[in-house]
């Protein structure tokens, strides 16, 4: 029964998502480090041991970069949406990027590339339950 709640709470989602016109194609994955176009810029976002994106929500430019930074703790960026499910909060991960995890002295940053417009949820899997969640738009 869970299975089909999931599966139907995704189906709606994806019908939601492809009305409200948030534009998904042409992005690049450019893992820890990336080389930006000229003129472009590198925003950086924190993730902090109080479970939280800073910011949670950014403005850039079509063609600038996003560098997630870890502060404390573990955690993972993905994107993708954030849906209610009956054991709490899930993420319903898009397929654009994942970090994987991110842990200090090992892999401590995550940069990806945004190509084109649009807005860009995103996610902490581990922590989404406790509110890690933030978006980018692009303009």
């Amino acid at each position: 029964m869970k299975k089909v709640v999931i599966i139907l709470n995704i189906v709606v989602f994806l019908m939601i998502f492809s009305f409200c016109g948030y534009g998904i194609a042409d992005q690049t994955n450019s893992g820890s480090s990336t080389t930006p176009s000229p003129g472009a810029t590198t925003h950086i976002v924190e993730m902090t041991g109080n479970y939280e994106f800073v910011p949670s929500s950014l403005t850039i430019k079509q063609g600038d970069s996003v560098k997630w930074v870890l502060i404390e703790k573990d955690h993972e960026v993905a994107s993708g949406t954030v849906i209610e499910g009956p054991d709490g909060r899930e993420g319903v991960p898009d397929g654009l990027w994942n970090s994987d995890t991110l842990t200090r002295g090992r892999k401590e940053s995550f940069t990806y590339t945004f190509n084109s417009t649009g807005t860009f949820p995103y996610y902490c899997e581990s922590h989404v339950d406790q509110g890690m969640i933030g978006s980018i738009t692009v303009e």
